[in-house]
């Protein structure tokens, strides 16, 4: 951490530049939308030179824990290690809920959200329907 960032300050950080990667990952990855154009590996590079301009003067800018580990590792320097695992583990799984219950649901049901906890998510949805007002049934192909 740089001088002056506390450990609350630098954890806040890492979430926040962690849940825009993921969230951009996750919104220009996802085959149900139609309506996304352009280059996908542009825009998640785009997403992680961002990540980078904002936060590496603060935090170093982990967003990823294995490339944190390799720099601790090499620099013999683990004080603080744990802010560059918990804060990619929080901001990731903040931005996978948010998006695929919030942003992009699979279903307008609750109950069906709620079954992916349960059984797991499935491969591939079934997405071609006659109606398109109609509920996206969460069953293989």
């Amino acid at each position: 951490l740089s001088e002056g960032i506390n450990a609350g300050q630098g954890l806040g950080i890492e979430i926040i530049a962690t849940f825009q990667l993921v969230l951009c990952v996750l919104a220009t990855t996802d085959r149900r939308r139609n309506d996304v154009s352009g280059s996908a590996p542009l825009a998640i590079g785009l997403s992680v030179a961002l990540g980078h301009l904002l936060a590496i003067d603060y935090t170093g800018c982990g967003i990823n824990p294995a490339r944190s580990f390799g720099s601790a590792l090499i620099a013999n320097n683990f004080e603080n290690h744990w802010i560059f695992w918990v804060g990619p583990i929080i901001g990731g799984a903040s931005a996978a809920l948010i998006y695929d219950f919030i942003l992009a649901p699979r279903s307008s049901d609750l109950t069906d959200r709620m079954k992916v906890w349960t059984s797991g998510q499935v491969e591939e949805y079934d997405l071609e329907g006659d109606d398109m007002n109609s509920r996206v049934e969460m069953k293989p192909k």
